[in-house]
């Protein structure tokens, strides 16, 4: 006879890895809340139970790691089905997780819909999604997205948000930290730093063991600190202590030598001054316990541990391999941590210590959000939104104060300027100006989509992975930006779903500061020089535009509507100016035929520059384009290609526009990018 189960009972399957499930915290701390009166219970393993005890999140535990690979499925069900729970939250991602409670006949199953488990789940969600991958955000704000639904199916109550990331320690472990500092023979007036060197994901997210040596001595020496290596429970990770150690002149005190538990270890961080660490679980116990930190990113896209916590510094390098989410480095150069010197990091820690707080990461001297700079995507915060989007968190105050952060609000704005522009057709461009908390009024450009087109629609409802072209375009521009490519800040992106259907969608892009459009600048430009160096430089913007229309087909993307019209000079407020392109609808990468789209973008390329360039500087843009001195025989054959393919654009172009009296590419002034 089987027992009903309790109504009261709610089980959360906890993630497997530490620091994901420190970045959960803040969300299992909001279904606390908006559920008071459930009976929660965590199943995990050793490690994140260990990791949450104390914090008062849940009412009981169960080890869970026989649902984990390897694992007894029929044993694990059989433990769940004991606990009589009625209904289920899955935050790992996992087919397994997903079974085991399947198995163990919870009645409500709730969790994303991925990894080909949504036939288990009874309430799936869909996860942020861009075309063809999950979308780039934090951890914490995927968690928070699957709770806040959970709490709405569940019956919840509307309760605010805390993103702050907290942990709590029991006096079990307070006593075992007494114990080892006295060993240490350390005092409360030590100054603590605790360096994790190692890392569970592999080998490429090592900084060299030499160069954490060599921190560690000029913090002894000059910054008067006691230096704690940090490592996990296993052979490979104490290995790299043992060598630290050996390495370093000064003593340090090493964890590879004392058994410290995991309550025991995070009673140790809440006592220390600061941390730096590889990205590693350990580095989100400091966010928990406001220690300063300092986290050292190689291989890793920071965006998915990314939390916003003021007293962290994250260092990294841009490199042209990375971020390659790979375990060991597949060129075997490791430059993206070999780039990172001992000298940065250690004034960067100097900085904590003295309590100034915040520093610029080491890929580039920009802000994350802040308008008027060319950005560094991989300092881009992004939200979930309801919609099927994303909403750039810097944004999101001022977005929600004017209504612009759903689709509906979107639609409904009529408070702005309309750029008409032939040929739109079913799509609106407006330019909008908001006030926002860091820079005053801030410029946005809105686009507009109608329903989706019929193949769009027939490719979504077959699982083929059809997209809205507001979500499209987003998408477009941050993976634009990801190849470095100069283009406009992302803001806010969303779409109308009706099953399979799609309908209405929309995208917000930052105005690009002091651009126009070089069909505009260029009949121009003498009265512009003086504002715009490269005006006055035409080699140099020549050069610059080739190396800009390079780098894009070099990297397997292809505008398909490359006019002068769509390339925009801009001036940043220090004065640094670059290319950028817009109007990135249809962009794309093709799997095949790519000659035939490199022929089309430099044709129409060549087409709206006719009128305002000379011939030497069309040969001089190809020269710099393909990268020689002189062009060769198959370059001339690439040449008559270009020149029949621009023939056509201009036949074409005169059916359909009126006599040649304007531009060839009529625009306003505030066109949107």
């Amino acid at each position: 006879m089987t027992t009903a189960p309790d109504p009261t009972n709610l089980l959360v399957v906890l993630p497997g890895p530490l620091g994901d499930a420190v970045l959960a915290a803040p969300a299992l701390a909001h279904l606390r809340r908006a559920l008071p009166r459930a009976r929660v219970v965590f199943l995990g393993n050793p490690t994140v139970l260990a990791a949450l005890e104390g914090a008062a999140l849940a009412d009981a535990s169960i080890e869970g790691g026989a649902w984990s690979a390897g694992g007894n499925l029929l044993r694990a069900a059989a433990q769940l089905r004991r606990q009589r729970c009625a209904a289920a939250i899955l935050l790992p991602n996992s087919f397994r997780s997903a079974l085991a409670v399947y198995l163990a006949g919870v009645p409500r199953r709730i969790g994303y819909r991925r990894d080909a488990r949504g036939p288990l789940l009874t309430d799936p969600v869909e996860p942020p999604r861009l075309p063809g991958r999950f979308a780039p955000v934090s951890m914490l704000d995927y968690y928070e997205f699957l709770l806040r639904r959970a709490v709405a199916l569940l019956g919840g109550r509307d309760v605010p948000f805390d993103r702050r990331l907290r942990l709590a320690t029991t006096p079990r472990d307070r006593t075992e930290v007494d114990a080892l500092l006295q060993r240490w023979r350390l005092t409360a007036t030590d100054r603590l730093v605790v360096l994790v060197p190692g890392a569970a994901y592999g080998t490429s997210k090592l900084w060299p063991a030499e160069r954490f040596a060599a921190l560690a001595d000029r913090l002894t020496e000059r910054a008067g600190c006691r230096v704690i290596l940090c490592c996990a429970p296993n052979d490979a990770e104490r290995q790299i202590a043992w060598r630290l150690a050996a390495l370093a002149r000064r003593p340090v005190f090493s964890l590879a030598d004392h058994s410290l538990s995991l309550g025991g270890l995070k009673e140790l961080v809440r006592r220390t001054a600061l941390m730096v660490a590889n990205d590693t679980g350990p580095c989100h116990l400091a966010a928990a316990f406001a220690v300063p930190l300092i986290t050292l990113f190689g291989p890793t896209d920071p965006r998915w541990t990314a939390t916003g916590y003021e007293k962290e510094i994250r260092l990294r390098v841009n490199v042209d391999c990375g971020p390659c989410q790979r375990k060991t480095c597949p060129a075997r150069h490791h430059r993206c941590l070999e780039a990172l010197d001992v000298d940065t990091v250690y004034a960067a820690a100097l900085r904590l210590l003295n309590g100034a707080g915040h520093a610029p990461s080491a890929a580039g001297a920009e802000q994350p959000g802040v308008p008027g700079t060319h950005y560094a995507v991989y300092d881009e915060l992004f939200a979930p939104s309801p919609d099927g989007g994303l909403i750039h968190r810097s944004y999101l105050p001022a977005l929600e104060r004017a209504g612009l952060h759903v689709l509906d609000g979107v639609f409904r704005l009529t408070q702005a300027q309309r750029l008409d522009k032939p040929n739109l057709g079913a799509r609106e461009r407006l330019r909008v100006e908001l006030t926002d908390d860091r820079a005053g009024k801030v410029t946005l450009y809105v686009k507009r989509f109608g329903a989706s087109p019929f193949v769009q629609r027939w490719r979504r409802a077959l699982g083929l992975g059809g997209w809205t072209p507001g979500v499209g375009e987003f998408a477009t521009t941050i993976a634009l930006a990801e190849c470095g490519l100069p283009v406009a800040r992302p803001v806010a992106c969303g779409q109308e779903q009706r099953g399979s259907r799609l309908g209405r969608s929309f995208v917000i892009l930052e105005a690009l500061p002091d651009a126009d459009a070089l069909e505009r600048l260029l009949p121009r430009a003498a009265g512009r020089e003086g504002h715009y160096r490269l005006l006055a430089d035409r080699r140099q913007l020549v050069r610059e535009l080739a190396f800009l229309v390079r780098r894009l087909h070099d990297h397997g993307w292809f505008h398909r509507d490359l006019y002068l019209a769509h390339v925009f000079l801009s001036r940043d407020a220090a004065g640094q100016e670059r290319l950028n392109l817009i109007d990135l609808q249809r962009v794309f990468r093709p799997c095949c035929c790519r000659r035939r789209w490199q022929v089309k973008d430099l044709a129409q390329l060549c087409y709206s520059a006719r009128p305002h360039c000379t011939r030497t500087e069309m040969l001089r843009f190809l020269r710099a384009y393909l990268g020689r001195p002189r062009l060769q025989n198959p370059d001339r054959r690439l040449l008559r290609r270009l020149w029949r393919k621009a023939q056509r654009i201009a036949r074409r172009d005169q059916r359909r526009r009126p006599p040649l009296s304007t531009p060839p590419v009529a625009a306003q002034k505030g066109v949107a990018p």
